[in-house]
Parts: structure tokens; sequence; C-alpha cells
């Protein structure tokens, strides 16, 4: 082979390789391409679902904004109480500060459950049970005071009877308040 026809292979060589190489280049172009359309038709689908969810989220919003002012009033009272100690601790002084004769105090603390389900966000009930013989103008007034403080308390059970003196009234009442989750 003489020097132009060797110039001539090589030539030809450099040609295929450059169609080759920009071939390749062109099929890399066009996948980049094909991506990003897919990549925008992806983006404008979750736009649109962003919206759509936005739109619901609102509704929900407009919806519950009763129920959530309501939680948001009620809030600082389950905030006070989140230890059993506490609860205990506040029935006492609240019936030394009444004066009233009380027999007997028991506490115990046990899940508290609605309709047999586990709740969550108040997961514990102090049961307070506690037995006063006095005044019947006393202890009714000092249930509507422990209302008034506590109206997360309910009373789980309230059982009246004579008392030990003429006017006096026997009262066995079981107390129960909800602990708030600490974690929540």
């Amino acid at each position: 082979m003489n020097p132009k026809q060797i110039g001539c292979v090589v030539l030809l060589v450099g040609i295929l390789l450059f169609v080759q190489w920009g071939l390749s280049m062109s099929k890399g172009a066009k996948v980049i391409d094909d991506q990003t359309h897919a990549a925008q038709k992806e983006a404008e689908t979750l736009n649109t679902q962003l919206a759509i969810e936005t739109a619901i989220l609102k509704d929900l919003q407009g919806q519950s904004k009763e129920l959530l002012e309501f939680v948001q009033k009620w809030e600082p009272y389950f905030a006070v109480i989140e230890e059993q100690h506490a609860a205990e601790t506040g029935i006492s002084m609240k019936v030394r500060e009444a004066g009233m004769l009380n027999l007997s105090q028991n506490y115990q603390q046990i899940p508290h459950k609605i309709n047999n389900k586990e709740n969550p966000s108040l997961p514990i009930l102090v049961r307070a049970s506690l037995v006063f013989d006095d005044d019947f103008s006393k202890l009714l007034n000092w249930i509507g005071m422990m209302e008034k403080i506590k109206p997360t308390m309910r009373i789980g059970r309230l059982a009246l009877s004579k008392g030990s003196r003429g006017e006096d009234l026997r009262m066995e009442v079981v107390l129960e308040i909800p602990l708030r989750n600490k974690k929540k």
C-alpha cells in the first residue's frame, strides 16, 4: 500500500469513527430529551396533585375549624395534669381547703379506654376513691368547684347515704382524671 491509500484508509476510518461518535451522541441526546419530557410530565402531574391535595387540606381545615378551636380551648386543662402525683395532690389540697371530713381516700392509676379502645392522647386515668361525711351543701359545693377547676375530670360513681350526725351526708365518690401523654 502506498501512502495515498494508507491516508485514504485512515481518513475513512476517522470519518467512520466520527459518524459513529455522532450517532452515539445523537442517541444519548435523544435519551436525555425523552427523560426531560418524562420529568416535565411527572412534574406537571405532581403539581396538579399538589394543588388538589392543598384544596382538600383547606377544605378539611374549614370543616374542622370549630373542632380545632374547641381543642385549643381545652388544651390548657389537659396540659396541667401529666403525673399521678399532681392529680392526687390537687384533689387532696382542694379537700383541705374546703375543710371537709374525709374518711378515706384511695388513688390508683388505670388504663384509659373509651369503648374498650386505648386512648393514645390520654392513656392513663387516675381514679380517686373518696369517702366524706360532712354537710350536704359543703359536699355539693365541693363537687361543683372540682368540676369547675378540673373540667376534664369525671365522676365515675357517686353514692349518697345518711351521715353520722343529723344533718350530715355520707358521700362515696370516684373521680377519674385523665393524664395527658407527655410524649404527644
